[in-house]
């Protein structure tokens, strides 16, 4: 959450000082040439948000599944697609979650 306030530099910086911390003295960094970080906190549509089971949850076992299912035209073919990590049978919670529904997706669309 703090991390996305600080300044690109001041983040480089306590980065390459944690890993030389925890690489030791014999290590030799170089300097960042850049950086990417997450906004995830601080987006406003997301806020920080994750899926997670709740204590209905066994109720519905496949909610998740349900979650991930395509919308079909007519013919049958996908029209809208889901993917995020709440749609992953396995990996919900997680950023692999989310990749992995991407990947589901793509197949998806790649074999349609």
């Amino acid at each position: 959450m703090q991390v996305e306030t600080l300044p690109e530099e001041v983040v480089k910086r306590k980065s390459v000082e944690l890993l030389q911390k925890f690489l030791g003295a014999n290590v030799t960094l170089p300097e960042p040439t850049g950086m990417l970080r997450s906004t995830w906190f601080s987006n406003p549509y997301i806020r920080g948000s994750y899926s997670y089971d709740s204590v209905s949850s066994m109720k519905y076992p496949n909610s998740r599944a349900d979650l991930g299912k395509p919308l079909l035209d007519s013919a049958g073919t996908p029209k809208v697609l889901f993917a995020g990590e709440a749609t992953d049978l396995t990996q919900f919670s997680t950023v692999h979650g989310a990749s992995e529904s991407g990947y589901r997706e793509a197949m998806r669309i790649l074999s349609s």
